[in-house]
């Protein structure tokens, strides 16, 4: 069971209440049990008390006679005072009579004093507190059948068998005493575990900000706890993460921005170098005759068909990041589709006695598709482009398509070097080249596959490629089917923006 840092509190503070309130009265209760045979009435020590207060009360009442002469009466009481350390003092309702320390009146001179109760005729032989000593009783002197006096004895708790209210007292204390330091030794330790399940985390924090303020993302929290602080300190984690992830993507990015400027530089320069090269040849009549002359001009024609596709690639790809370009998804066979595109290319090999074969597989399926004719050519092409490309001597180039539902996946296979493990991930990176140098003699700028895969995914499709080095590739790339009816609510055509 997970317990939150508000139930959490609430127990705490419980704890502090109840368990020192819970310690006291349990010593308290123990001591009072231990306590109940010495304070019983009928318990051995108990009459020893009983039995104390009514000898010291026959001793004064049988010496009352000679209370007014002091060193008689202090001679008479000195066994039982030096016994049990009393201090006596005797009172009637006139004042003083005796003080075993010292201090007596005369009976001319009596004065009032208020330590007498009012209710002294009432006072029992059992012990009573009073409120001016918590070990000074109360005993009144009776001389034939008549109260006289009243004697107050103070008794010292440490001599038996008055020691027993001193346990008692201290028990009492010692309670409230313990229930104390169950409170502060609480206190110290709640405030040890709330350091460590809160402030410690708390602390991890506010050094961990930091170090994302000084640009230090490389570092990793320890805390682990279930609690709210751990969700927090996950979530403030996996925000470290991705902020080193977004930190790492852009200095990729400007990394690929540097580069892009480089074979931009470098792939534009040399088109333009080479129509340069061939114009200023035919300006100083190096090509006397007609035949050289259209070679040249065929030169500059192909250098500025390549130039023209690397600046097209340029500008599709721009507007695809800035989410300009428009596809326009319009339901269509899927066999119509395939056939219009893949026939004029079929015929260009047909006519063409190369050394690569063209192979379609066929019936090509027929399934409604939504598609933007022109953008889908593009991607078709440009894979075919590639495999014509890179394709080995003599291979053959294999064109298929067949259903997943609810896809329709398209295939171009060649059967040419392959493209390296190390490469395969990052063949869809824009201006990436895996072969640089074989690349170069084509007049690419490693913008294809980035614009075809911007092509597919707006369809809602993806695209992907298997290749093994030194057996061939094999791109494909998924179209979503849709039924019948779907494709006739299709009025008009959808926009879909990256």
């Amino acid at each position: 069971m997970r317990i939150g840092i508000r139930l959490r509190f609430l127990l705490i503070i419980i704890a502090l209440i109840v368990l020192p309130i819970i310690v006291a009265g349990v010593t308290l209760y123990t001591t009072v049990e231990q306590m109940k045979e010495p304070l019983d009435p009928t318990s051995p020590e108990s009459f020893t008390i009983e039995k104390f207060n009514k000898e010291v009360a026959f001793k004064i009442e049988d010496e009352f006679i000679n209370i007014r002469n002091y060193e008689v009466f202090s001679e008479a009481l000195a066994p039982l005072i030096s016994k049990y350390q009393l201090h006596i003092r005797i009172v009637d309702p006139s004042g003083l009579l005796y003080d075993s320390k010292g201090t007596t009146n005369s009976s001319q001179d009596h004065e009032p004093i208020n330590e007498l109760p009012q209710n002294s005729q009432e006072v029992s032989w059992n012990h009573s507190l009073s409120s001016l000593n918590p070990f000074q009783y109360s005993v009144p002197i009776v001389v034939e059948g008549t109260q006289v006096a009243t004697a107050f004895i103070e008794v010292n708790p440490s001599i038996p068998p008055f020691d027993v209210f001193a346990e008692v007292l201290k028990g009492i204390l010692s309670s409230f005493a313990l229930g104390f330091f169950t409170l502060i030794f609480l206190i110290i330790l709640f405030t040890w575990y709330l350091s460590k399940t809160i402030l410690k985390p708390i602390d991890e924090l506010s050094v961990a900000t930091q170090k994302i303020v000084e640009g230090n993302l490389d570092f990793s929290l320890q805390y682990q706890g279930k609690d709210e602080f751990g969700k927090f300190i996950k979530s403030f984690d996996h925000m470290r993460n991705q902020l080193k992830a977004s930190l790492s993507k852009q200095k990729a990015y400007e990394q690929s921005r540097k580069a892009l400027i480089a074979s931009i530089s470098h792939d534009l320069r040399t088109p333009i170098s080479s129509i340069k090269g061939y114009v200023e040849g035919l300006q100083d009549g190096i090509a006397e005759d007609e035949a050289s002359v259209k070679r040249y001009l065929a030169v500059i024609h192909q250098k500025t068909e390549q130039l023209n596709r690397q600046i097209q690639d340029l500008f599709q790809l721009s507007q695809f990041d800035l989410g300009r370009l428009e596809v326009n998804l319009f339901p269509e066979d899927s066999q119509e589709v395939l056939e219009s595109i893949l026939k004029p290319y079929e015929l260009e090999f047909f006519y063409d006695e190369g050394p690569l074969k063209l192979e379609i597989e066929r019936p090509l399926p027929s399934v409604q598709i939504l598609v933007d004719r022109q953008r889908i050519e593009q991607v078709l092409l440009n894979l075919l482009s590639n495999a014509q490309r890179y394709a080995s001597e003599g291979g053959i180039i294999q064109v298929k398509a067949y259903l997943e539902k609810p896809y329709l996946i398209i295939s171009v296979a060649d059967h040419g070097p392959g493209i390296s493990q190390e490469d395969v991930p990052h063949i869809f990176e824009s201006f990436y080249r895996g072969e640089k140098s074989r690349s170069l003699m084509y007049g690419g700028v490693g913008l294809g596959l980035s614009i075809s895969q911007f092509i597919v995914e707006a369809h809602q499709g993806r695209i992907w490629v298997e290749s093994i080095e030194g057996q061939g590739s094999v791109f494909s790339f998924s179209l979503k089917t849709v039924s019948p009816k779907d494709s006739l609510n299709t009025a008009k055509p959808s926009e879909l923006r990256k």
